[in-house]
């Protein structure tokens, strides 16, 4: 009889264990994360909002409005001299048949990394639409802001840590006014351009380059000292 007492006893023990823990599928929703929006998975950035391809008009109004390079053509690969692999020029661009109207430009380059965010990689504004071209390192052609790969004013140029082909785009913006960016913190940042943009933009035109770091190339952060430029405000001036 006690024997048969104290089987029944560790039945139930083991059972109310069983039920405490519970089996890997009954523990209830996937945890939230800080947003409670769901912990990012690794198709996170699918959802993720591109805010530069986000401020160029819906339907293009001006096709004929077109940016290039007389180095590299729309789609192809960065030579290493324009990468962080390479000597870190930025590349020579050239523009034509800007909208009618056009007060000033604004040229943005920029990578949606896998985490889905944002990566600025040179940002200049107020370009005289009269100019037609920036030459092969050239930092004059209009007012630069800051690259957000270093927090440099600077063109910061391509250097993937991760592996694979990775996608660059250099928009340029065509403008109905001069931007008032006078309350922006300086130097002026992507998140202040594009908002003075809203409501400006007559047109967009897009060069887009790929690079693929060669499988030899170090998995280290780049720490390339800063490119010879207009040196950076401090803040709040």
């Amino acid at each position: 009889m006690t024997t048969r007492i104290l089987r029944l006893t560790l039945a139930c023990l083991c059972t109310t264990v069983l039920f405490a823990d519970g089996p890997e599928d009954s523990k209830g929703p996937e945890p939230k994360g800080k947003s409670g929006k769901g912990v990012k998975g690794a198709d996170g950035a699918k959802n993720a909002i591109d805010l530069v391809a986000a401020a160029k008009p819906t339907s293009n109004p001006t096709p004929t409005f077109t940016l290039t390079s007389p180095v590299i053509k729309d789609g192809a690969a960065l030579l290493t001299e324009f990468t962080g692999d390479g000597a870190g020029a930025s590349i020579p661009l050239a523009w034509a048949n800007v909208p009618k109207g056009t007060v000033s430009l604004a040229l943005v380059m920029h990578h949606l990394d896998p985490e889905g965010k944002t990566k600025i990689y040179w940002l200049m504004y107020d370009i005289d639409p009269k100019t037609t071209n920036a030459g092969k390192n050239a930092t004059d052609f209009g007012k630069m802001g800051l690259s957000t790969v270093h927090n440099r004013v600077e063109y910061a140029p391509p250097h993937s840590k991760g592996p694979g082909l990775k996608k660059y785009v250099l928009t340029l913006f065509a403008l109905s006014a001069k931007l008032n960016l006078a309350d922006a913190t300086q130097p002026v940042t992507v998140e202040a351009l594009l908002p003075a943009m809203k409501g400006k933009v007559l047109g967009a035109a897009d060069l887009n380059v790929t690079y693929t770091r060669p499988a030899t190339a170090s998995a280290e952060e780049e720490k390339r000292p800063a490119r010879k430029g207009p040196p950076a405000a401090a803040k709040g001036e």
